[in-house]
C-alpha cells in the first residue's frame, strides 16, 4: 500500500532497493525511469514478439495484462508455472490463444522430477499460493515472516510438498516453438540467478528481461546485475524486482564471439549500436 502511494505522488525512492543492489539503484537515479510496462510497450510497438515467463503463477501480472490486451503483437507466448493451483488459474485466465502455450511444469538443469515446497491449500486463502520453492528453508523463513509461526508443529500444518515435472530451459522453449525469446520474465522464490545464468549459457540475450533479486544472496544479486550489464543491458530496480534493456551487445559477448570466431560481425553491430 506504501509503495502504490509513493508511485501515485511520483516518490520512487525506495531503502530496500538501495541496500539490496546500489549499483543499479545509484545509475538508475541518473536515466530515465522505465518500468517493465514501459519496456513492453515499447517493444510490441515496434514489432510481435516473442515470450518466456518462469513462475508465471495464475497470470494476473504484467505479462499477463499483455497477452490479454495486446494478443496481436505476440507471436508466441510460453507461460511456465508448476504448481498445479496456480496453473489452473492461468489456463482459464489466458483463455484459449493459439499463440500462448502454459507448462505445468518447474525448470532445472536437467529434466525429471523434483519435490517442490509450497504453502498449503488449506492456507491459501490466508498465504496465497505464491511461496513455492525446491528449498524448504526458503519456504519456512517466508511463511514465519508473513505469519510469525516459526515452530516445526505450525510449519507442517502450513507446508504442503509435491513431486513436480521439470524441462530444461532449452526443452521447455523448443516444446513451444521458441528459438530465442525476445522477453524474459522469471519469479522463482531464489531460483532466479540459476535461470538466469541457464539463459545465458544457451546465449539467450532477450531485448527485455527480468528477475525477482529480493530473495537471492548478495553476491548473486552483485555478480549477475555486473553480468548483465557487461551484455549491454540498462537495468531498473525496485524492492522486489531488477529488470532491463539491451542497449547493445556488451563486452562479454564480444569476449564470448571472439573465442567462437565471429568477432568482426559483433564489432560492426556495436559500431552500429553506437
Amino acid at each position: 500500500m506504501i509503495r502504490r502511494l509513493k508511485h501515485a505522488v511520483g516518490i520512487r525512492f525506495s531503502t530496500k532497493a538501495l541496500a539490496r543492489n546500489p549499483g543499479i539503484y545509484l545509475r538508475q537515479a541518473c536515466r530515465r525511469f522505465r518500468s517493465l510496462g514501459d519496456l513492453l510497450d515499447d517493444l510490441t510497438n515496434e514489432r510481435r514478439i516473442t515470450i518466456v515467463q518462469i513462475g508465471a503463477n495464475d497470470g494476473s501480472d504484467a505479462i499477463g495484462d499483455l497477452i490479454r490486451n495486446r494478443s496481436d503483437r505476440i507471436e508466441k507466448a510460453l507461460l511456465i508455472e508448476p504448481q498445479c493451483s496456480a496453473f489452473d488459474r492461468l489456463v482459464a485466465r489466458i483463455g484459449d490463444r493459439s499463440a500462448v502455450v502454459c507448462l505445468n511444469a518447474a525448470i532445472d538443469r536437467q529434466s525429471g522430477e523434483r519435490t517442490l515446497y509450497s504453502v498449503g491449500p488449506h492456507s491459501h486463502k490466508q498465504l496465497g499460493d505464491s511461496i513455492a520453492s525446491f528449498n524448504r528453508r526458503h519456504v519456512e523463513r517466508e511463511i514465519c515472516h508473513a505469519t510469525k509461526i516459526c515452530s516445526d508443529s505450525g510449519m507442517e500444518a502450513l507446508i504442503a510438498s509435491e513431486k513436480v515435472r521439470t524441462v530444461t530451459l532449452k526443452e521447455a522453449a523448443a516444446a513451444a516453438g521458441i528459438g530465442r525469446p525476445d522477453v524474459l520474465v522469471i519469479d522463482t522464490e531464489g531460483f532466479d540467478a540459476e535461470i538466469v545464468r541457464m539463459a545465458l549459457e544457451a546465449v539467450w540475450f532477450p531485448k527485455v528481461i527480468q528477475y525477482e533479486h529480493k530473495h537471492l544472496k548478495r553476491d548473486d544479486r552483485f555478480s549477475l546485475s555486473e553480468t548483465l550489464s557487461r551484455h549491454g543491458y540498462y537495468l531498473w530496480a525496485d524492492h522486489a524486482d531488477v529488470w532491463g534493456l539491451r542497449r547493445h551487445n556488451g563486452q562479454a559477448e564480444l569476449r564470448h564471439t571472439n573465442w567462437r570466431g565471429n568477432a568482426m560481425n559483433v564489432r560492426r553491430e556495436d559500431e552500429a549500436n553506437h
